[in-house]
């Protein structure tokens, strides 16, 4: 299908909306992406170098190219859809933001859409307001700069704030900038400590969370998304992001790393008010350890296991 595209009057109605993306931009877009160098590592990117040719002289020419561009690496399930250049200067920095909205195949047939108007995008967005991918990047030079910028995708809110890969691997040609080893290393340290600290009730529920953690290698997730997909209840949750240096990096992506992840928090120990101590890998100790409830009122449970002896130790206290 043909791009077509406009310019928006620095007024009106159309004008105010796209303002309000620009204004709430770095606030929304919280995922951290980095443009991709090519594959025989030479730092070079055909999206950053169609962005800053944009920057240096926007024209709708310019712009046609980032959208035809966007248009060609666009999955199937996404259909048609209304993509915004939007250009500021904050002092010395510039900026910029894309945004990508869905339109409606009955919208633009009707409206025989073959060239664009600010009405057809006023009553376009009007519709879809809401439900937007986006990226924003900030920096101070249109030449050695502009290599990372930060991203959201609205209409994957049901999956815990997860992006299109055609819109952040294919179109940008990026990759989210926190690697598996520290995202993971920054969710372990945080659930490990959150659950030292934590009152019995939490605590039981961040150790059972971590046991479960030990099935999602390779997955791709967010401390939110984790959260959200293991029930965790607002205290169990708040106490993980408490540990965090800055609370929105619960909700940055990361591919799950388990070798990273048992590094950390390879073992699970519970211990008794009768002074025994219970300990076996994290992922196992349900199976080393069959739980039965003695009296529920008070608290009272039994532990028991079975195997034979191939060590004995004596510890310190400390």
């Amino acid at each position: 299908m043909p791009v077509n595209g406009t310019s928006v009057p620095l007024s009106g109605r159309m004008f105010h909306l796209l303002d309000d993306i620009y204004s709430r931009s770095e606030a929304e877009c919280d995922i951290d992406i980095t443009f991709s160098p090519t594959s025989n590592g030479k730092q070079q990117n055909d999206c950053r170098d169609l962005i800053l040719r944009y920057l240096n002289g926007p024209t709708l020419s310019l712009g046609k190219l980032l959208a035809e561009r966007l248009r060609d690496n666009t999955d199937g399930r996404s259909g048609l859809g209304l993509m915004f250049l939007i250009a500021g200067k904050e002092g010395p920095q510039h900026k910029f933001i894309i945004s990508r909205f869905p339109t409606d195949s009955a919208i633009y047939v009707d409206d025989n859409a073959r060239t664009l108007t600010v009405q057809f995008l006023e009553r376009v967005f009007m519709k879809n307001k809401t439900s937007y991918k986006a990226v924003t990047y900030r920096d101070r030079s249109l030449h050695g700069g502009f290599w990372s910028g930060r991203a959201v995708d609205k209409q994957l809110n049901s999956l815990g704030g997860q992006l299109s890969d055609y819109w952040i691997v294919d179109f940008l040609r990026s990759e989210f900038s926190v690697t598996p080893a520290a995202g993971t290393r920054r969710f372990a340290l945080a659930l490990r400590d959150a659950a030292k600290k934590s009152e019995l009730p939490v605590k039981q529920e961040l150790t059972a969370a971590a046991t479960l953690a030990n099935g999602l290698g390779g997955q791709r997730l967010s401390i939110d998304s984790f959260a959200q997909q293991f029930n965790l209840t607002r205290a169990a949750k708040d106490a993980v992001v408490r540990e965090l240096k800055n609370p929105r990096s619960a909700q940055e992506t990361f591919e799950f790393d388990l070798t990273e992840f048992r590094n950390l928090i390879a073992y699970k120990s519970v211990e008794l008010s009768n002074g025994a101590l219970l300990t076996a890998e994290s992922s196992e100790f349900d199976d080393v350890f069959q739980k039965r409830v003695v009296d529920d009122a008070k608290h009272l449970v039994e532990f028991s296991t079975e195997g034979r002896i191939v060590d004995e130790k004596l510890k310190t206290a400390r």
